[in-house]
């Protein structure tokens, strides 16, 4: 199994993926995460997020929103056969019927407030799981210079596994900060996902090792 080596960070990118209001926030929320699991991520994710900036390397936001017509009232994106037959469906894990509520500009793809991207963070909207797909993430990523990324968010077993899968295709590598994922699925598919990206993407490692780590790749 590959081990952790600090020497990655100074050419690393933290990937917040879709830490929304939709996911997160209890208040307004509707594809949420357990409440726990909502306030443990948010807190460790503002402690990463916190020491990532400390040490001077990029952060980048991602986040899923939609088009949305309003002379048809439908949502221009979102044209996948599976997603559409899943409409109005129950959610495995959440009991709760799936909707299309991210679109452009709803108060629910915001970020929850406790990790509001700062001046100097980048975010890049997508419209399916990959953020790579029809975004200019790619290029933000070259453009920066980046080797790995350190990639932590929302939900572990879609847009998380997407990320990781795509970032393994494009040669960067993957390192996945499990105490900063959850899933609105539950603990199951949240595991089984790290158990998938542990066997054949990246490597898995506390948000607290990281920390720990970013002084020396500050210095470096």
């Amino acid at each position: 199994m590959t081990a952790f080596d600090p020497d990655w960070l100074p050419r690393a990118a933290l990937l917040i993926v879709d830490m929304n209001r939709s996911h997160l926030d209890h208040e307004m929320g509707h594809l949420l995460v357990a409440k726990p699991d909502a306030d443990r991520i948010i807190e460790a994710a503002a402690r990463l997020r916190s020491a990532w900036r400390a040490a001077g390397l990029p952060v980048i936001f991602v986040r899923t929103h939609h088009r949305y017509d309003p002379t048809t009232g439908t949502v221009v994106d979102n044209k996948n056969p599976f997603w559409q037959a899943q409409h109005k469906r129950p959610i495995p894990g959440l009991n709760r019927e799936r909707k299309t509520l991210a679109i452009e500009g709803a108060t629910v793809t915001e970020v929850v407030p406790q990790l509001a991207p700062q001046p100097g963070e980048h975010t890049v909207f997508k419209h399916r799981y990959s953020p790579f797909d029809n975004t200019d993430l790619g290029l933000l990523l070259r453009n920066l210079g980046t080797e790995t990324l350190v990639i932590c968010g929302v939900n572990t077993n879609n847009c998380v596994l997407c990320s990781c899968f795509e970032a393994f295709n494009r040669d960067l590598r993957v390192v996945v900060t499990p105490d900063v994922c959850a899933s609105m699925n539950g603990p199951d598919y949240h595991e089984a996902a790290l158990k998938l990206i542990e066997a054949a993407l990246g490597v898995l490692v506390p948000s607290d090792e990281i920390i720990a780590a970013l002084p020396r790749a500050a210095a470096a």
